[in-house]
């Protein structure tokens, strides 16, 4: 770490930055995808029918914040993911305070508003009434005779 003048101290510059994106980018998928992972299987044993709706995504997420393993999922899931945004931030900020405290907060912010969206848009293609997952998997269910 390097000093200024007027005593701050800063990060010092670094050689490619790409290696840092791409790092950052691995990271917050493993992060974002666990938690996906989570919910998504949460929700599709919930669910009735081929597909998910708004219901069952709302149910997945209410009945994950309720259980410990389900908090601790989605926490670690939002360390995880605020870990690689720091990582993917690094060649760009040069003040730790900065590095360290606001692009953490500024992820995990970033990380519910995109929750958020998800869930309305899952609910505007639930009142429309699309079928998103017409053919899950390329199987039809058959009917008992």
């Amino acid at each position: 770490m390097d000093t200024q003048a007027s005593g701050q101290r800063i990060l010092g510059p670094l050689r490619s930055r790409y290696p840092w994106v791409i790092w950052g980018l691995i990271v917050q998928a493993l992060g974002m995808g666990s938690v996906a992972v989570v919910v998504w299987k949460s929700a599709r044993n919930q669910s009735v029918g081929s597909y998910v709706t708004a219901q069952t995504i709302k149910f997945a997420w209410h009945s994950q914040l309720h259980t410990k393993a389900g908090l601790i999922v989605l926490a670690a899931g939002a360390v995880v993911y605020a870990a690689g945004s720091v990582v993917m931030a690094r060649p760009y900020v040069t003040r730790p305070v900065t590095l360290f405290v606001a692009v953490p907060l500024a992820a995990v912010a970033g990380m519910l508003l995109l929750g958020v969206l998800a869930l309305v848009i899952a609910a505007l293609v639930n009142t429309v009434g699309i079928d998103p997952f017409p053919d899950v998997g390329g199987r039809k269910r058959r009917r008992d005779r």
